[in-house]
């Protein structure tokens, strides 16, 4: 399976929003997710990549249109609520939400898991937070740096069931792959330039290399 994590890759743009998951789909990922958040809190000031609930079902609803599921990466517990309007299927919960020393609230971990609905998990090493149930759970090794540099010794894919990558490139990915990973999650651009996250992102004819 692989995930095309567009995140803040749209930069507030829908028209883009919506190349984005076309360009997904055609090039062969499984699934597209975004993220929701309040930028206000996470950042500090608000941030044009931010999206509100309108937007939030417009991608949602796309995807669904033209048959690939999008799902989100939720970090507060009102946009959880905004997911269960929409009907999401799926759900994304980040590195910082599994560990119960991170500092985050353990409420929005509880809440995606009241959903019972399936979910993947990021983490590397350390304790996971002990409610987080391996029940419809899909763990991800990751190291949260942006851009990351990876070391794969010691790291069992019989233990995470696939990779979030943050590298750049596709080297690392591949790797991956070879040592057992089923799923491949990495950040998805129109082209290394445009987004936050566009450096370290797989373009449409690197995602189309990775499917190969």
């Amino acid at each position: 399976m692989i995930i095309a994590e567009v995140g803040q890759n749209h930069c507030g743009d829908m028209k883009l929003a919506e190349k984005l998951i076309d360009l997904a789909k055609e090039n062969g990922a499984d699934k597209v997710k975004f993220q929701l958040y309040d930028s206000k809190v996470l950042y500090g000031e608000k941030q044009k990549s931010e999206l509100n609930k309108g937007q939030a079902y417009a991608a949602f609803n796309y995807g669904r249109e033209i048959g690939i599921e999008v799902f989100f990466s939720v970090f507060d517990v009102e946009r959880i609520e905004w997911c269960e309007w929409m009907g999401v299927e799926t759900y994304k919960l980040s590195c910082g939400f599994v560990h119960p020393k991170s500092g985050h609230n353990m409420d929005v971990a509880d809440a995606i898991l009241k959903t019972k609905k399936p979910k993947f998990v990021s983490y590397s090493r350390g304790p996971v937070y002990s409610r987080v149930s391996p029940n419809k759970l899909s763990a991800l090794y990751c190291i949260p740096e942006y851009p990351a540099s990876i070391n794969f010794k010691g790291v069992s894919f019989q233990r995470f069931d696939g990779f979030s990558d943050h590298t750049v490139g596709l080297d690392a990915a591949k790797i991956a792959i070879a040592k057992g990973a089923k799923i491949i999650e990495k950040h998805f651009a129109i082209d290394h330039t445009t987004g936050v996250d566009a450096p370290w992102s797989m373009t449409p004819k690197e995602l189309k290399e990775l499917k190969r």
